[in-house]
């Protein structure tokens, strides 16, 4: 009688654990849906901020030091106040991932987003002034990994590559 008991008991624990664990499963999914959700509306917003203030952000990405410096106070302070909304973004996304809540093929197609702008000008421009108020983990990242192949200049308007014609 005693070994049925514990046959049933055990039966029972396993039953149990399985259970839980299909849970969990579960719950990770709604997680990283939730997660997936949140990075597409924090795009969305980003959009919109870009799409409200699309000159000084066109004259930023390209901006060198010269005329950055010829850019009105109000577009400066537009241009970095986006640039800096747009790479937080990226750093939230880069930390999601690290945490194993974006997964590895989206997380590396925003890398090739980020990337594209990144290499523009006014990006590196804006990353001399402001890199200290990003973790020091994404700043190594950023700083460090091996861009993906993409051409050297990217015009954002014609995504032309190096290897088409030039006009």
């Amino acid at each position: 009688m005693a070994s049925i008991g514990s046959l049933a008991s055990g039966v029972a624990v396993l039953v149990s654990l399985l259970f839980v664990g299909v849970q969990i499963m579960q719950n990770t999914r709604a997680i990283r849906a939730q997660i997936h959700q949140n990075v597409t509306d924090g795009w969305i917003g980003v959009g919109g901020v870009i799409a409200d203030h699309s000159a000084p952000f066109a004259l930023g990405l390209a901006a060198d030091e010269s005329s950055f410096a010829a850019m009105s106070d109000t577009d400066k302070l537009t241009y970095m106040s986006t640039v800096f909304v747009f790479f937080k973004h990226y750093e939230n996304m880069y930390l999601q991932h690290r945490e194993g809540f974006i997964r590895d093929e989206d997380w590396n197609a925003w890398v090739k987003h980020m990337f594209m702008y990144w290499r523009m000008p006014g990006v590196q421009l804006w990353w001399k002034a402001r890199a200290d108020a990003f973790a020091p983990e994404f700043r190594r990242f950023i700083e460090t990994s091996p861009q993906p192949a993409m051409p050297s200049q990217v015009d954002v308007f014609t995504q032309r590559s190096a290897t088409a014609p030039v006009d």
